[in-house]
């Protein structure tokens, strides 16, 4: 009964997110790209990880991090606003212009990282069904991944990435909301049944490398920085805050449907432990949970690509063409597929997010000061200084 509930939500919702009026509009689809990264791999591998941190307490945590990445987009927001202005009129200092450029480097390679990253995760759950897991296989259909992408963006631009995107995160978000509405449906049916299961909760000081270096699991708002080629600065701010309130909202929403099934026995981490903590709901979830694995990584790598091609634009000073650029990060996606352990390179990648991250307060700080708001530039550097703690003591966990 709740499989058949989940695949009309599933139905309904996926009608109502393909709606031409929806693709089309300017605000939703400024919100679908760091939407899109937000609610990545991490969305997840998140439950499995912070259930074993935390057990029932892990709803909290997830709080704590969403609150956290809130406040660090706030100063992303500040600088689109107070310091993109000053940059593109140079009226920047040096140290600012310094800073960006530093932190644009970063990211960069961040990027390139994340996008092979994630095409492998998605390359992995679709070879999965035919019993394919070889190296060479996967890596090959990353490649064809990425020529694919490549070439699109190469021949029509921003606008044909930036569809394909709306596409994928359309259907993932149909997905979770297929899944939420089945999670819902049995705490109900176990709360009249009887009660609710529940796993005390437990946190021990070992462990909070593990939970900064989860910060990253909710990495991607910064995308919208780098969209202002297409979209107005007022706008990549005010979809940026909502692609986050929406993202919080998924997040605690899967996180405490999932509290009945904290205790379910798992043989496999990551993505295959939430498969099976979802097996004794009904068949139907981990299908649609793979669905979302797929729809999940191929968006954040669209996301990612597009924010990599605004970021090489602005690096150049806007004499690498845009199109151009989504074929380099291809290219060089592709090397990085080839010839690095991709597993490995995440916690590189991770690292690097969080050093950009903490470049970008420090900037926000710097501009606060100018602006004469010293509340605001203390609390953007307390951002850096936790930021900083996550590049040095974080446990990167795969996902972002």
């Amino acid at each position: 009964m709740i499989g058949g509930l989940a695949i009309i939500v599933l139905a309904a919702l996926s009608w109502l997110l393909l709606r031409p009026k929806v693709l089309k509009s300017d605000q939703w689809r400024a919100i679908a790209t760091p939407l899109a990264s937000i609610i990545g791999s991490g969305f997840l591998v998140s439950v499995p990880i912070l259930r074993d941190l935390s057990g029932s307490w892990a709803a909290g945590l997830m709080a704590l991090l969403l609150g956290a990445s809130y406040l660090i987009g706030a100063a992303i927001r500040h600088n689109i606003l107070h310091v993109e202005p000053l940059l593109q009129n140079g009226d920047s200092t040096r140290t600012i212009a310094s800073l960006e450029r530093l932190s644009h480097a970063v990211l960069a390679v961040a990027y390139f990282i994340s996008v092979a990253y994630y095409l492998s995760l998605f390359s992995t759950f679709l070879l999965k069904p035919f019993d394919i897991s070889s190296d060479v296989a996967i890596k090959l259909t990353v490649t064809l991944c990425l020529l694919s992408v490549g070439l699109l963006g190469y021949l029509r631009g921003f606008d044909a990435e930036e569809r394909l995107e709306i596409y994928t995160v359309s259907i993932k978000l149909a997905v979770i909301g297929a899944l939420l509405v089945a999670l819902f449906a049995y705490m109900l049916s176990l709360y009249f049944d009887g009660g609710i299961p529940w796993i005390p909760g437990h946190f021990d000081s070992s462990e909070l490398p593990v939970l900064l270096g989860l910060l990253i699991v909710v990495q991607g708002f910064e995308t919208s920085r780098f969209l202002g080629n297409a979209y107005s600065p007022e706008l990549r701010v005010k979809t940026m805050k909502q692609a986050q309130w929406l993202s919080a909202i998924i997040y605690l929403g899967f996180f405490a449907g999932m509290i009945p099934l904290m205790g379910a026995g798992t043989g496999t981490d990551g993505v295959a432990a939430i498969i099976d903590m979802l097996m004794p709901i009904s068949w139907v979830l981990p299908v649609m949970i793979t669905l979302g694995a797929l729809a999940s990584q191929s968006s954040a790598a669209v996301a990612d690509m597009l924010g990599a091609g605004g970021l090489i634009r602005d690096i150049s000073g806007r004499k690498v063409d845009i199109r151009h650029a989504y074929a380099l990060i291809a290219i060089i996606a592709t090397v990085i597929t080839w010839q690095t352990d991709i597993y490995t390179l995440i916690a590189l990648a991770s690292r690097g997010f969080a050093l950009y991250y903490a470049i970008q307060c420090i900037v926000a700080a710097m501009s606060a000061h100018r602006l004469a708001r010293m509340p605001l530039m203390c609390g953007y550097l307390a951002l850096a200084g936790l930021c900083g703690a996550v590049v040095f003591f974080g446990t990167p966990v795969e996902g972002g």
